[in-house]
């Protein structure tokens, strides 16, 4: 049994001010839109998560350039770092001018704002006021600090402001976001499923196989997790069997001497039901034409092709479970 992932979680870690999130934001958009390419009945819930990193900027934040020479020490190290960062921006189709950058805003009441967003918006609001705040720093030059130009760019959103207006602040107080697990590697980072992080500004190519991986290790998951719980009071005793349905599944239990067997109630010849058949040992035999299965391999007997499909029953102190993957499809190695 293949279990197809219907819904990818990827949770992106940021900050508004942070040129390599929005050259991230960039390589992670055309990735998935190869993704989406290979698996469209896939479906991704993006999810953003803001992170401060200079809480202790003023109000009205600092001089752009000057932030930059002190954080570096010197005008060529200053440069240096800016073509660097200019470079991979061309790469992904943003042209930065840090000139045209004067301030280095406090960034509470935005990073406030857009978690306010996230938690009204729809997935497309969010990414019209994600993308218009991007600009509003990199390539217009304007002051993320400035609430009312955080209100303006919310609305142009479709957002309403009435919803809004409380979260902002205005005193410059520190944003108590997630500030551990995968921000405190830096941002950007990218957590893809069951927890699969990259940290950092990645190439497209790179993101794509994590975002291929991390499809693989949640398939296998789901397979994982598909199990049936057996009611205590349906537990067979020694020698018995009962017939287990649930997930849209006949499934007959044997408890040979205290080994539990689970297989398909249908005769894999031609449907007939195996619960009502003859139990010897660890085989049961149809009562519709006589053939006999082997409870411990799910093979006819003296064959290796005709196989009824057989499933591992797990115990959890008490509790009794049936693996709902046949164990000819429990192999995952993503």
């Amino acid at each position: 049994m293949s279990r197809s992932l219907q819904t990818l979680r990827v949770d992106v870690y940021f900050d508004f001010i942070c040129p390599w999130c929005l050259i991230g934001k960039r390589q992670l958009d055309e990735a998935l839109a190869r993704l989406r390419v290979e698996r469209p009945e896939l479906r991704v819930e993006l999810r953003w998560h803001g992170v401060q990193l200079l809480p202790y900027l003023p109000l009205q934040g600092e001089d752009f350039h000057g932030f930059y020479l002190r954080r570096l020490g010197s005008e060529p190290a200053v440069r240096l770092r800016q073509a660097q960062v200019q470079q991979a921006a061309a790469t992904v189709g943003v042209g930065l001018d840090f000139d045209k950058i004067p301030r280095m805003p406090n960034t509470a009441d935005v990073h406030r704002l857009w978690q306010r967003a996230c938690q009204l918006g729809t997935p497309q609001q969010q990414e019209t006021l994600l993308e218009s705040l991007f600009a509003s720093h990199f390539l217009q030059g304007r002051d993320l600090g400035d609430g009312n130009l955080l209100l303006d760019l919310a609305e142009q959103a479709g957002f309403a402001l009435e919803a809004l207006v409380s979260c902002l602040h205005g005193d410059g107080s520190p944003f108590s976001g997630i500030a551990e697990g995968p921000a405190s590697q830096g941002v950007p980072s990218f957590v893809m499923g069951g927890g699969m992080t990259l940290s950092g500004a990645q190439p497209v190519e790179k993101l794509l196989a994590s975002l291929r991986l991390a499809v693989a290790a949640e398939e296998c998951r789901a397979q994982e997790k598909a199990r049936l719980e057996v009611p205590v009071g349906r537990v067979p005793a020694s020698g018995q069997r009962v017939l287990i349905e649930g997930e849209g599944k006949s499934l007959v239990l044997f408890n040979i001497d205290g080994e539990f067997h689970a297989i398909d109630d249908s005769c894999p010849h031609q449907g007939a039901s195996l619960c009502g058949g003859k139990l010897e040992g660890e085989t049961i035999q149809c009562r519709a034409h006589g053939l006999r299965f082997n409870l411990r391999t799910g093979f006819l007997q003296g064959s290796t092709q005709l196989r009824v499909g057989r499933y591992p029953v797990e115990r959890e102190g008490d509790r009794l479970f049936i693996v709902l993957t046949p164990e000819e499809s429990l192999s995952c190695t993503p």
